[in-house]
C-alpha cells in the first residue's frame, strides 16, 4: 500500500469517527475564547463543513473548487456578523488545523509510515488549508468593510459594548434612551441567517437586536408574548443595569437548555435551576447524604425518583402529580412509599424547615437523575 493510500485510509477513518469532529471543535474553542463563547453547535456546523471539503479534496483527489472555497467565505462572514475578530477566528482555525495534522502524523507513525514518506501528501493538505485561510481573511475583510458603512451594525456594536460592561454612554450609540427601561432577551440562535428570521418572528416593536457573544440578543421596551424557540427575558431595567441582567440571562439560558426547555421564559422563573447549576458539588453531596440506597442503573429507582421530583414540583399533591404523570393517584402514593423505604424521603421536618427541606430534596433528586451509569462498569 502506498503512503498516500495509507493516509487516505486514515483520513477516511477519521472522517467516519464522530469523535474527530468533537475533538477539533474543542481544540478550536480552547485556543480562542471568543470562539468558545459561541453556541457550540454553531462552531460545530462550520468545522464539519471545512473538514468535509478538505477530506474530500484529498481522498477523491479532486482538489478544492469554488464551491468548496465558499465554505470558508460563509464561516468568515458569519464570524464577522457575530462580532468575532479576525484574529480570534484565525486562532480557532489554526488550532483545528494543528490538531488534524498532529493526529494524522501520530496515526501514520502507528501505521508504520515514515515522516519522509508523508511530506508530499502533508504539503498537499497544508496547501488546501492555506487556500481556505486566504479565503477566510479576504471574506472577513470584505464583510467588515460592508458593516463599517451600516448604521445597524454600528448600533449592534454599541449594544455589545454596553452588555460587555462598557460605559453607559454606549446606550446612546445603540439607540437606547437612558430615561426608559428595557427588557433584555437572549436566545440560543447563533446562525446569522436564522437570527434574522428569528428577529422578524419575535416582532419586537423597538430597541435594538443583533448577535452578541454569538447569540441573538435583543433589548426592547416590550417583550414578545410567546416564542417558538428558547428565549430568556430579563425584567425591565435601566440601560445601566442591562449588562448585569444580560449576564444572568446568559446563565439562565444555559440552565434552561440543560433541562430541554423551550419557548419564552422569564429570568426569575429560572432562579432555582440557576442556583442548582452554580454549585454542582453541593448537589453531589446532597445525593450522597439522601440517596445512597438508589442505583442509577436501576430503571425502577429512576422511576421512583422522577415521581418524587414531580411530586415536589406540584406542591406535594398526589392528585396533581398523578395528572402530570398520567397515572392513578394511588400509583403515585405507592411509588413514594417505595422510595421512603429506600431513603428518608417523606420523613417529617419542623414547620420552619418545610420549604428548605423540599428544596434540598428537589436538588438531590434532580442531581441524581442527571447521573447515568457507566456502560463499561462491571
Amino acid at each position: 500500500m502506498t503512503d498516500r493510500a495509507v493516509l487516505r485510509r486514515l483520513m477516511e477513518k477519521m472522517r467516519a469517527d464522530p469523535g474527530t469532529l468533537e475533538a477539533v471543535v474543542e481544540a478550536a474553542r480552547a485556543e480562542s475564547p471568543p470562539i468558545a463563547v459561541l453556541p457550540v453547535q454553531e462552531v460545530r456546523r462550520h468545522i464539519a463543513a471545512l473538514l468535509a471539503v478538505v477530506s474530500a479534496a484529498f481522498i477523491d483527489e479532486s482538489g478544492l473548487n469554488e464551491d468548496d472555497a465558499r465554505v470558508a467565505d460563509r464561516l468568515a462572514t458569519d464570524r464577522a456578523l457575530q462580532g468575532v475578530s479576525l484574529a480570534a477566528l484565525l486562532d480557532g482555525f489554526q488550532a483545528a488545523r494543528s490538531y488534524i495534522l498532529k493526529r494524522l502524523l501520530n496515526e501514520a507513525r502507528s501505521a508504520g509510515v515514515s515522516l519522509d514518506g508523508l511530506i508530499e501528501e502533508l504539503m498537499e493538505l497544508d496547501a488546501y488549508a492555506n487556500g481556505l485561510q486566504n479565503r477566510l481573511i479576504h471574506a472577513f475583510r470584505e464583510t467588515e468593510l460592508s458593516l463599517a458603512h451600516s448604521a445597524h451594525a454600528a448600533r449592534v456594536q454599541a449594544l455589545r459594548d454596553l452588555l460587555a460592561g462598557g460605559p453607559v454612554s454606549a446606550a446612546a450609540g445603540a439607540g437606547l434612551d437612558s430615561r426608559r427601561r428595557y427588557y433584555c432577551l437572549v436566545t440560543d440562535v447563533g446562525d446569522p441567517r436564522e437570527a434574522h428570521r428569528t428577529e422578524a418572528a419575535l416582532g419586537l416593536p423597538d430597541g435594538v437586536s443583533g448577535l452578541v457573544d454569538g447569540r441573538l440578543c435583543a433589548v426592547t421596551t416590550r417583550p414578545p408574548a410567546e416564542a417558538a424557540i428558547l428565549v430568556v427575558a430579563g425584567p425591565a431595567v435601566s440601560p445601566g443595569e442591562l449588562a448585569e441582567v444580560y449576564r444572568l440571562c446568559r446563565t439562565a439560558l444555559a440552565s434552561a437548555r440543560r433541562r430541554g426547555l423551550d419557548g419564552l421564559w422569564e429570568l426569575t422563573a429560572l432562579a432555582v435551576p440557576m442556583a442548582l447549576d452554580a454549585h454542582p458539588k453541593l448537589g453531589e453531596i446532597l445525593v450522597r447524604e439522601r440517596l445512597p440506597g438508589l442505583d442509577p442503573g436501576d430503571e425502577f429507582h429512576r422511576l421512583l425518583a422522577e415521581t418524587a421530583l414531580t411530586y415536589l414540583e406540584h406542591g406535594g399533591r398526589a392528585d396533581r402529580t398523578a395528572a402530570a404523570l398520567h397515572v392513578h393517584p394511588n400509583t403515585v402514593k405507592h411509588r413514594l412509599h417505595r422510595l421512603a423505604a429506600l431513603t428518608s424521603f417523606g420523613e417529617p421536618v419542623p414547620p420552619a424547615e418545610t420549604l428548605a427541606g423540599a428544596l434540598r430534596w428537589h436538588w438531590a433528586l434532580r442531581t441524581w437523575l442527571g447521573v447515568r451509569p457507566d456502560p463499561h462498569r462491571e
